[in-house]
């Protein structure tokens, strides 16, 4: 999303350069406060774990996308890691519909696998009346920080799952609704009827994000100024 924001190639995976972008600093801020006030190792602990925690999440993402794309013999350029946003850059190359949807489905389909072995984690350590609501209550009393903690990364990874899946573009969600619009109409209205969607998602994303997370309303923002820009060129290609 911000293309050209600093990055550091941390090291390469079978071939492919892992890289940090400097977004990626505003990262520890959504942990602090997690461990104790009074103990300044526990904070310190749980900024370093769930900000750990954090780049895993969204690096299992983009190896998600890396995996399915290796599968179906597309190379991949560069995976990106940066604050709450990640891309795993796709060669040029022809890429059959159906396969660039299991490719574009496999990044959110990591962090439901990975929700999913966090809240089991929880739910055997939490004590059995929490159940569920594991995820809804501090565990902070029973399990101290490293539960906190566990329980902020699987929240992040199933909102990572739903979020990723929203039909708006640029996420994975608005692309694959793209290519299936694709089928049925012309690549011009698709793109069209997705940006019009995609605004009015962004626009719900903002009014949620204000209520739930600073950094959800600036990717709303993002969202829409993204899709904006999409509108105006296919405007300007009829002479609108």
């Amino acid at each position: 999303m911000l293309n050209g924001s600093p990055k550091i190639t941390l090291w390469r995976q079978n071939g492919i350069p892992i890289r940090l972008d400097a977004t990626f600093l505003l990262v520890p801020m959504l942990f602090v406060g997690v461990g104790s006030a009074s103990r300044f190792g526990e904070g310190l602990a749980a900024v370093a774990f769930g900000t750990s925690g954090i780049f895993l999440s969204i690096l299992l993402h983009e190896m998600g996308h890396a995996y399915a794309a290796k599968r179906h013999q597309v190379g991949v350029s560069e995976i990106v890691v940066g604050g709450f946003f990640g891309y795993a850059a796709l060669r040029r190359q022809t890429i059959p519909r159906w396969m660039l949807i299991r490719i574009l489905a496999a990044g959110p389909c990591a962090n439901l696998v990975v929700f999913l072995v966090i809240w089991l984690l929880l739910a055997l350590a939490a004590p059995p009346a929490i159940g569920f609501g594991v995820l809804a209550e501090s565990v902070g009393r029973t399990m101290g920080w490293l539960g906190e903690s566990l329980r902020i990364l699987a929240i992040v990874n199933l909102a990572m799952f739903i979020f990723n899946m929203l039909p708006a573009f640029p996420l994975d969600g608005g692309r694959i609704l793209g290519l299936v619009l694709d089928r049925h109409t012309s690549a011009e209205k698709s793109q069209r009827l997705v940006a019009g969607l995609s605004v009015v998602i962004g626009c719900a994303v903002i009014l949620f994000g204000f209520s739930l997370s600073f950094f959800l309303a600036i990717v709303g923002f993002m969202i829409i100024a993204v899709n904006l820009r999409r509108l105006r060129r296919a405007s300007r290609r009829h002479g609108i």
